[in-house]
């Protein structure tokens, strides 16, 4: 044993039963330790810290399709209580939509295994196995499912298909994939139509590009402006006449005014529609106070002489 050893060993021999001497023996180790320990954390300092969040949002703005140009169209009405006892000729029609739209992800045998069901999580469901279905195995519940799509999975939704399609695809999936498949009861298919209004028909509008319809909504603007700057003009040059006289008298303002009879079509049809626009909202549409102080024959001639500009 060194000399070192033995003196050290003395030590706590002497320190024992003296707390505060004890501790005073092995406080420079425990500092030694600290300082060791906090160089340690130090040098690692920046990987501790580091962030895992990308400092930029990936853009994902690229992602985003513009509306495509849609014409109006009509979707016809179901008779739900006949999806009951569906016909040859349904089926077989669910059977090319089948194809068309679902054996891609769904195989085409039902089983989950198409070719684009590989990048799928979670996978495409397996027609043929009764667990898991998220909405059912009825007729109503797949329609359901065609009809909003299953959110957080691989299953879109099949609004763009009219209710006749949904019910044939509907049907061939429980005939072809789906052994002895639970029948639907009257008052399931009467809430599928109330849900959907499937018995009524719907009347769908036409869709247009958002910047198609910028353009429109540009365009018509620029037209009522330069109506505006028109009549603005006309107006000036025949300050003289009755009518003239009276507008420049009630008009406040008179471009408001006028932007106010471009934008509506009702107060040309009666002079007391045109009446009740001006004296209802006086000093908002360009009209003065002075409208109220207007008789009968001042009144026709101001509707007279405005409806021959518009």
């Amino acid at each position: 044993m060194s000399i070192f050893e033995r003196s050290f060993k003395q030590k706590i021999e002497e320190a024992k039963g003296n707390p505060a001497g004890l501790f005073a023996l092995i406080y420079p180790y425990l500092l030694i330790v600290g300082i060791v320990i906090g160089l340690l954390y130090v040098s690692k300092f920046n990987t501790i810290s580091r962030q895992a969040v990308p400092p930029v949002p990936p853009d994902t703005t690229a992602a985003i399709q513009e509306l495509t140009a849609k014409p109006a169209r009509t979707i016809p009405p179901v008779d739900v209580m006949q999806m009951k006892t569906p016909s040859r000729e349904l089926i077989a029609k669910g059977k090319e939509l089948y194809s068309a739209n679902c054996s891609s992800c769904h195989g085409t045998d039902g089983k989950g295994n198409g070719p684009a069901a590989a990048g799928l999580n979670p996978p495409p469901k397996d027609y043929t196995n009764k667990d898991g279905w998220k909405n059912g195995l009825k007729i109503s519940d797949i329609y359901k499912t065609l009809q909003e799509g299953i959110p957080g999975s691989g299953m879109a939704s099949y609004e763009y298909l009219t209710p006749e399609d949904k019910f044939a695809l509907a049907e061939f999936i429980r005939s072809e994939f789906i052994q002895n498949p639970p029948a639907d009861t009257d008052g399931d298919l009467l809430n599928l139509d109330l849900t959907y209004n499937l018995s009524q028909g719907v009347e769908l509008p036409a869709q247009i590009p958002v910047s198609a319809a910028e353009s429109i909504i540009i365009n018509e603007s620029g037209i009522k402006q330069q109506k505006i700057v028109s009549v603005l003009k006309s107006i000036s040059n025949d300050s003289g006449s009755e009518g003239a006289i009276v507008f420049n008298k009630v008009a406040g303002n008179k471009n408001k005014v006028l932007t106010m009879l471009a934008n509506s079509d009702e107060w040309k049809a009666s002079e007391k529609n045109f009446i009740d626009l001006a004296v209802n909202n006086v000093n908002v549409d360009g009209f003065n106070n002075s409208v109220f102080k207007l008789n009968g024959n001042d009144w026709d001639t101001l509707f007279k002489y405005l409806n021959k500009y518009y």
